[in-house]
């Protein structure tokens, strides 16, 4: 069973390829969590797919990594395939620490960054660019898992830095900036896609309900209207999804 996690769609699109090509299943974590799905004991493989934040695990992949259920039925084959801009830091081997093993291998999957809050995510363009490497890439991963290898491939870093960098989640992670402009046509898609069920609407605008999110960027990046912002500095930003994307 391949467990995945994904904000605007890579980790999805990229765990969905997977469990297709080796003839696997893939389950959305969120569910898992919420309908208690979680790895056979006559599973031979398990596997994780999703995005690094700040060069470590989204708050959701910790959570789910250190429920009993999950650590005491891992397969025999444990894989991971953490999707980046441009490195995962130590986040393959926090996994390992918080499942209490070490997994068999780790591939680092260069997609598209996306993370609107602090960048202009990249152009369409050279995002479709992107992403026809990272395919090309996913066929790779889908060889190993098939051949059983091991390793720690792609763009991993290792140190102080990363230590360093991943301190700042938790603080980046609060929902007190979020916002939607009178653009809002009040279709309900940021309720919808939010993980942690932090937004409600109320009188037919988003409101942000905790003060603290997974910063998946679900609902900023997935508003049809770009109403959505988060402080002034998004306002003139583009947004990335996978779906639109690809089209």
């Amino acid at each position: 069973m391949i467990f995945y996690f994904s904000g605007t769609g890579n980790s999805k699109h990229a765990a969905q390829v997977i469990a297709q090509q080796t003839n696997d299943t893939a389950v959305n974590i969120v569910d898992a969590i919420k309908d208690r799905i979680y790895p056979s004991p006559s599973d031979e493989v398990t596997g994780f797919v999703f995005p690094v934040y700040f060069w470590r695990l989204p708050e959701i992949i910790e959570r789910f990594a250190k429920i009993p259920e999950v650590r005491n039925n891992l397969g025999k084959y444990v894989f991971s395939v953490i999707t980046c801009g441009a490195s995962t830091g130590n986040a393959d081997k926090m996994l390992a620490k918080k499942l209490g093993r070490n997994l068999d291998y780790n591939f680092s999957l260069r997609m598209p960054d996306n993370y609107v809050v602090m960048y202009d995510p990249c152009s369409k363009e050279k995002a479709q660019k992107f992403l026809r490497h990272a395919d090309k890439e996913i066929a790779r991963v889908c060889d190993a898992v098939l051949k059983r290898e091991k390793g720690r491939k792609g763009s991993c870093k290792d140190g102080a830095k990363s230590a360093f960098v991943s301190i700042f989640y938790d603080p980046f992670r609060r929902t007190k900036k979020f916002y939607a402009t009178d653009a809002c046509i009040s279709c309900g898609l940021c309720e919808k896609s939010c993980p942690d069920e932090v937004i409600k609407l109320e009188n037919g605008k988003p409101i942000w309900t905790k003060p603290k999110c997974q910063h998946c960027t679900a609902c900023i990046n997935r508003c049809p209207q770009k109403a959505i912002q988060y402080g002034k500095a998004t306002e003139s930003r583009i947004r990335y999804n996978y779906e639109d994307t690809i089209k």
